[in-house]
């Protein structure tokens, strides 16, 4: 299986909530015992004996997520796994963002799973976000690919198009798009081979050095999960036009649709 973790147990949005009431109380204790300033471990590691305490059947910390491609392997961790059933994030910061929520979205989709909750123990009084998913496996193997705007200039470019295709027939999608990023990099040997600094000049002066992800000495790489590509477009257009890099290949992730996209 390209995805392994902890024999786990769905529950309903019902059933979710009703285990939530009773580990929210345990939430609001924790921080009342021991205030908005310590480290995010120690919040979970008090929420997690709290939750023992309380007699919950499985609780279970830094529960691994092995996902693997060939001989491509990436391993993330949930902060906190109530009885095989519900993942808690635990977050110390002043608000949360689309990367919190990303996050949770994605174990919950590699997991199989539909309810978790986002818990920020920094602020004044704790603040948490219910983050939920309907897809089931099927509706994330069900995709399509555009390539109106694609060249596949040289051999890598070629190959670049066959891994994406690859891993999505293996992974499925709407998984974030940093996965499939770390997967194509170790698949082009790895991040010393592809990560290159690149002059950057405005009016015939180089005015620093920019990391780019290189297919090649003249091919940039880019991976997004975004949905207003036109303005995108637009920028990596701007950031071409001040460095040697000749074009770049760009693979954005929009829900069922994935778009091959060549940049000159």
């Amino acid at each position: 299986m390209p995805i392994e973790t902890v024999d786990l147990r769905p529950v309903s949005e019902a059933e979710f909530h009703k285990m939530d009431y009773f580990v929210m109380k345990q939430v609001f204790e924790a921080h009342s015992g021991l205030g908005r300033f310590y480290d995010e471990q120690i919040y979970r590691n008090e929420l997690a004996r709290l939750c023992r305490v309380a007699g919950f059947e499985f609780v279970e910390t830094e529960v691994p997520i092995h996902v693997t491609h060939k001989d491509f392997c990436k391993t993330y961790f949930m902060d906190l796994l109530i009885n095989r059933s519900v993942v808690y994030e635990l977050k110390t910061v002043r608000a949360f963002d689309g990367s919190h929520r990303r996050q949770l979205l994605n174990y919950l989709l590699l997991c199989v799973l539909q309810h978790g909750k986002l818990l920020n123990f920094r602020t004044p009084r704790v603040t948490h976000e219910f983050v939920s998913t309907k897809l089931d496996v099927g509706r994330r193997y069900t995709y399509q690919i555009e390539t109106d705007g694609w060249r596949p200039i040289d051999t890598e470019s070629q190959h670049l198009k066959l891994i994406v295709e690859d891993l999505v027939n293996d992974w499925g999608m709407f998984l974030e798009s940093s996965l499939y990023l770390d997967a194509i990099v170790h698949f082009f040997g790895g991040a010393d081979h592809v990560e290159k600094l690149v002059d950057v000049r405005r009016g015939g002066v180089m005015i620093g050095r920019q990391k780019f992800r290189m297919l090649n000495d003249q091919t940039a790489l880019f991976i997004t999960a975004v949905q207003h590509r036109t303005d995108y477009r637009r920028h990596l257009i701007t950031l071409l036009e001040n460095t040697g890099v000749e074009c770049a290949q760009w693979v954005n992730f929009d829900k069922h649709n994935i778009e091959f996209v060549t940049v000159v």
